[in-house]
């Protein structure tokens, strides 16, 4: 902000008063906006981010920092916003002598519409934006050339030199040499304002997606550091510059404007310089339901910061799931040594309980699979002994693997893991991961209480809906946890939609029809539960 005022100087004083034109009171000090990287070559390409750099958090979480280098429009564009939203302050310096002359006038901008007709568009036109002096502010100049400096009040102002600061929101800086003519009632100023710092968009966000709420950012705190540049300091006529050198932490202020817990953007302007000199570093939070840990890193990638030019830096956290390995043992991807994946973990194991998986790929690329079968020549049914008629008992339900391998629980006591009259059973016991495996237990066809912890522990899905069937998740989540482990044929499209699944759950409720009914989960249209006498696809789980 200016901090300095003059007072008249001898310059001025020594003009008769009648010879001064005040610019508060006559004449036009028009303002623009050069656009951002109007430096750059225009281009039609969309900027695409630079290489991904991949960095380790706690808990096995993995950021993804990225930088898209913004463009210069293709057609010239006013930021009005930029200019509108701000208070502006002016001088004047003598050409000659480089030495101000008069005092600091202080204003804000206005805007009027200009009608610029052409014979294919008699109502074109666009807005002028106008400086209106503050009451009681004024500056008084003989008639004369005089170049002019304009900034905003995110620049220092001492009274000599103009300075810039890391953090500061949005400084602009503009100037242009003018001419206030003698015995003229009228005179106009076109100043275009530029951006003497660097906008980065830092962009945090997860793959929660349309998940629970509180799995996405909680608490979420971070600091950018500049490690080389505290300021620049121009000097009044904008012809030289100084670099100040020394240290500013800037806080990410998480939480604020445009929060989510799934994306948060966050404006900042930073001095030009080298990214390399920039750390990046989080300290609190959590995500995904566990804690994001720390985590300090340079913008290398960042390269050269001009002024004028804006950036996005991506930083994207990914969830870490447990995968279950060939021989029976846990643990993260990047632990995985010689071992192979062929599950992700639904259920950690326990001294009272086993471990639970969820197998990497579908039994097979068939979909029209049945649980339960109806032979009408004879008229019987091959379901489970144990029915449940409603979702709400469904969801307890967590004996996939006695319904699979046990014969009591079917209901012409046949174990339905070597039984066509059960395909979608036998599919799923019959399951290959496509390696020799040990320290598991058999593959089984889940019930629909393990589908649903599978969607809430590892699709981190709604914890509450207003419809008891609907189960909103995190697709994006789910989806990257089976492509991290290169599963060749996930349960997840190529456009994360989770697949319509088998339970081994029997939805009946005392009609014939319903014999071959199933409490099925399909996620591609209503995120949710449902009963069907149709055919799903299979996908296996284990215990271990």
């Amino acid at each position: 902000m200016s901090l300095f005022t003059a007072c008249s100087t001898e310059e001025e004083q020594a003009q008769p008063q009648q010879n001064l034109v005040n610019l508060a009171a006559k004449g036009k000090i028009i303002l623009s906006m050069q656009d951002f990287n109007t430096a750059r070559e225009i281009t039609r390409a969309v900027q695409v981010p630079t290489d991904t750099q991949v960095v380790d958090l706690d808990n096995g979480m993995t950021a993804e920092i990225s930088v898209e280098r913004g463009r210069k429009s293709k057609t010239a564009v006013t930021r009005a916003s930029n200019i509108y939203n701000g208070h502006f302050n002016l001088y004047a310096l003598n050409p000659t002598t480089n030495q101000r002359v008069g005092n600091v006038l202080h204003g804000t901008i206005s805007s009027a519409w200009v009608s610029k007709p052409t014979p294919s568009a008699p109502w074109a036109g666009e807005y002028e934006f106008t400086f209106t002096p503050d009451a009681g502010s004024s500056l008084m100049l003989v008639p004369g050339t005089y170049k002019f400096v304009c900034y905003n009040d995110a620049v220092e102002d001492d009274g000599t030199n103009l300075t810039i600061k890391n953090g500061v929101n949005n400084p602009l800086i503009g100037s242009t040499t003018a001419t206030i003519p003698a015995n003229s009632i009228e005179y106009k100023v076109d100043i275009e304002m530029k951006h003497p710092a660097v906008q980065c968009l830092v962009s945090l966000q997860n793959l929660i997606g349309s998940g629970e709420p509180t799995a996405g950012f909680v608490n979420m705190k971070g600091r950018l550091t500049a490690t080389t540049t505290k300021a620049i300091q121009y000097s009044a006529d904008l012809t030289s510059k100084t670099v100040i050198p020394g240290t500013d932490v800037l806080e990410l202020p998480f939480g604020g404007y445009s929060y989510s817990t799934s994306v948060n953007n966050i404006y900042l302007y930073v001095l030009p310089g080298d990214g390399t000199d920039m750390k990046l570093e989080f300290y609190n939070g959590t995500c995904y339901y566990k804690n994001v840990g720390t985590l300090k890193t340079s913008l290398a990638k960042l390269g050269t910061m001009s002024a004028n030019d804006n950036y996005k830096l991506n930083i994207k956290i990914n969830p870490s799931y447990e995968y279950l390995f060939n021989d029976g043992t846990t643990g993260y991807l990047r632990d995985k040594g010689t071992r192979t994946p062929i599950g992700i973990v639904v259920r950690r194991k326990t001294a009272g309980e086993k471990g639970l998986a969820v197998a990497l790929n579908l039994a097979s690329t068939e979909r029209w699979v049945k649980a339960f079968t109806y032979d009408y020549s004879s008229q019987v049914g091959y379901t489970n002994k144990r029915a449940f008629p409603n979702l709400t008992d469904a969801f307890t339900d967590m004996d996939g693997y006695a319904y699979t391998w046990d014969a009591n629980t079917s209901s012409n006591n046949e174990v339905k893991a070597n039984s066509d009259k059960y395909p979608a059973f036998k599919l799923a016991a019959n399951y290959n991961p496509g390696v020799t495996t040990s320290g598991i237990g058999k593959w089984f066809l889940p019930s629909t209480g393990q589908i649903k912890l599978m969607m809430a522990t590892i699709g981190f899905s709604r914890k509450s809906q207003s419809n008891g069937d609907m189960q909103a998740w995190a697709s994006p989540a789910l989806a990257y946890g089976f492509s991290k482990a290169a599963a060749s044929n996930p349960p997840v499209t190529a456009d994360n939609i989770f697949v319509r699944i088998c339970s081994s759950t029997w939805a009946y409720n005392n009609k014939v029809w319903e014999y071959e009914n199933f409490w099925g989960y399909r996620a591609n249209s209503v995120n949710g539960f449902y009963d069907t006498s149709g055919s799903d696809y299979v996908l296996p789980f284990v215990e271990f």
